[in-house]
């Protein structure tokens, strides 16, 4: 899915009725999205074998977006009719809730907000050189719609 969403969906704070997502980032951090996992990487798989030879020894990233995660939070609210906060908290208060791991995520997401260690670079393949159909691909709001379809977030 998408690592916005803990598990399926924020978790909800009870006795408030609100959905709280804690984040040890800046809720504003953008980030690609590759949108709907069992289909996107079949077409960028598919793309990059009948491009041959121009997609050899190159990175391809299978996203075609890039929101913060304050957009992927208000779309999921949009979507499910649900209210939602994102909530920025520090590195050590990541750590306390997740403990080592917590702090690897913690320096993930800080070095998301520095640099952009996805940008299209030469060894990079753009999805236009791959021949990528922009709307053959699922993107995050379609992706938490088909979710939503299915009752996941209920």
């Amino acid at each position: 899915m998408c690592s916005v969403l803990t598990v399926n969906q924020p978790p909800l704070q009870p006795g408030s009725g609100q959905y709280i997502q804690v984040l040890a980032t800046d809720p504003h951090a953008k980030v690609l999205l590759a949108g709907d996992m069992t289909v996107n990487p079949g077409i960028w798989v598919r793309q990059a074998l009948a491009t041959g030879a121009a997609s050899f020894g190159r990175y391809a990233n299978v996203a075609l977006e890039r929101w913060s995660f304050q957009q992927m939070l208000d779309k999921w609210c949009e979507i499910t009719g649900k209210r939602a906060a994102l909530v920025p908290v520090s590195e050590d208060t990541w750590t306390q809730l997740w403990g080592p791991a917590g702090t690897e995520l913690a320096w993930q997401f800080k070095f998301g907000e520095l640099c952009d260690p996805w940008a299209p670079g030469p060894d990079f393949i753009l999805s236009e050189e791959l021949g990528i159909d922009a709307n053959e691909v699922v993107g995050f709001e379609d992706t938490i719609r088909g979710l939503a379809s299915t009752g996941v977030f209920n």
